[in-house]
């Protein structure tokens, strides 16, 4: 055994480093063989491949994190646009809501201008039975939003179109009910009794004259009220020789109404009336015999019968 021992320690050399200091103490001096030295270099060579290990799987491990990272980043961003896509279409779905509302605002607005019931069932072409509010618990799928989107367009569209058509025909219809509102056909009095017609007559006051009356006498009780027999606007209002408190309205569409002879005038020069309001009251003033109302009535300037006009 000896031998071999000798051997190995002649095979593994020692070797010195001499740590000799500037000033002071003496030198010192570290022995230590190869064979250590080898050891040494094995254990680190083994630390160094192990802290590798660790290091690649560690940078595995931050990679991975990182990719879910985005992964996660990147699904957030696809949920929060599919949620404000998704919000953006129930505000789209209000503003429908909105559009019905107002297509059935206008609908009762045409149905109270031809005088109907307004609470009859829809006729402008629209079921809205498909409209009806219902829900659930359940979110919207995200491949259903594109569809919904579409829906919605389409149904904007046909609404846009059928506001523009109920517009259209709610113009013509008051257009026509502002025409039958300026035509002189409401009875000036409440009763009363014609004593003289349109046309050629003879003097009212017993002379043999001829005398040309543009207009009707209605006699009534003095006082009882005189109405507007069309609505439009007073285009005098006053003493007027001949026919004594006289008043004149300007209906529009070619057609004036005069009424004279009132006892008292209640409306004054630029005031709007509607057919029916009072105007005045009847009266004897000016050139006549008794209480009555002159009314005439205009049409393109030119006196006309009122009976013509009259219901």
């Amino acid at each position: 055994m000896e031998p071999i021992k000798r051997q190995r320690k002649e095979s593994d050399p020692v070797y010195t480093i001499m740590l000799i200091p500037h000033k002071g103490r003496g030198p010192r001096s570290i022995h230590f063989r190869v064979s250590v030295l080898k050891k040494i270099g094995l254990v680190c060579g083994l630390l160094c491949l192990l802290g590798a290990g660790v290091v690649l799987k560690s940078s595995q491990t931050v990679y991975q994190a990182h990719q879910e990272q985005q992964e996660l980043v990147a699904y957030r961003n696809e949920k929060a646009a599919q949620e404000q896509k998704i919000g953006k279409l129930l505000q789209e779905n209000e503003a429908i809501e909105k559009e019905m509302a107002e297509l059935s605002q206008l609908e009762e607005a045409v149905r109270s201008e031809l005088g109907e019931n307004t609470n009859q069932p829809s006729r402008s072409g629209i079921d809205r039975s498909q409209y009806l509010g219902q829900g659930g618990p359940q979110t919207p799928k995200v491949e259903s939003v594109d569809i919904y989107a579409a829906q919605n367009k389409v149904l904007q569209e046909k609404i846009k179109d059928r506001k523009m058509t109920l517009d259209d025909l709610l113009g013509k219809l008051r257009e026509t009910n502002r025409r039958k509102a300026a035509r002189p056909d409401l009875w000036p009095t409440s009763g009363g009794t014609i004593t003289s017609y349109f046309g050629g007559r003879s003097d009212p006051f017993g002379n043999r004259s001829y005398d040309w009356h543009p207009g009707i006498d209605i006699a009534n009780d003095y006082g009882a009220p005189v109405y507007a027999s069309a609505s439009g606007t007073i285009e005098e209002a006053g003493w007027v020789s001949g026919y004594g408190r006289y008043v004149r309205i300007q209906h529009g569409y070619g057609y004036e109404t005069a009424y004279g002879h009132m006892s008292e005038i209640a409306v004054q020069s630029g005031q709007d009336v509607k057919k029916g309001d009072v105007i005045g009251y009847v009266g004897s003033s000016g050139y006549s015999t008794g209480p009555h109302v002159h009314f005439e009535v205009l049409v393109n300037g030119q006196v006309t019968n009122p009976l013509e006009s009259l219901r």
